[in-house]
């Protein structure tokens, strides 16, 4: 495909690069990415592209290369926002290092940037996969009184937890 046709316009290509990523085509995503960027063509990433491109590499687990792609976004001079902290996140938990994922999330608020719901959604997901449902509750109660109200994805999260280790005692 690269061969035959014009590679995508500016608008386009990150709209392509969510594309391949929804059909969970990631090695493409990261390919198209790679020749639209470069440097003969002068394209220059955007931040919503390089979120997508961490994203790809920290569900093909290869949060290393998500981490590179991060100091791009210092290279670039683009400022992180809720979204490439969260891609990180979720990274961080695909990986299992939940650790990680929490100084990540404490980078993010002591860098002023406000977590959404899919940010608190995602570490509670997380802390529920590795049985730590107490923490999970904890979150879920800083959210509800904070200015980030939970969603009905985020109390299924909890429930169908706690429904879980019910069920394993």
């Amino acid at each position: 495909m690269l061969q035959t046709r014009p590679l995508p316009s500016l608008v386009r290509f990150p709209q392509i690069l969510g594309q391949l990523v929804k059909l969970k085509h990631y090695w493409e995503a990261i390919t198209l990415y790679k020749v639209q960027t470069n440097a003969s063509l002068r394209i220059s990433p955007d931040v919503y592209s390089l979120s997508i491109i961490m994203n790809c590499y920290s569900r093909l687990n290869r949060i290393g290369f998500s981490l590179s792609v991060l100091a791009q976004f210092f290279k670039f001079g683009l400022e992180l926002n809720v979204t490439t902290f969260t891609t990180l996140i979720i990274g961080f938990f695909i990986q299992n290092k939940v650790a990680e994922a929490a100084a990540i999330f404490s980078k993010m608020v002591e860098a002023g940037i406000q977590p959404n719901v899919v940010t608190f959604g995602t570490l509670i997901k997380g802390l529920c996969i590795k049985g730590n449902n107490v923490a999970a509750i904890q979150l879920l109660r800083k959210m509800e009184q904070g200015h980030c109200k939970p969603n009905v994805v985020v109390y299924n999260t909890i429930i169908d937890s706690l429904f879980k280790d019910a069920r394993t005692r």
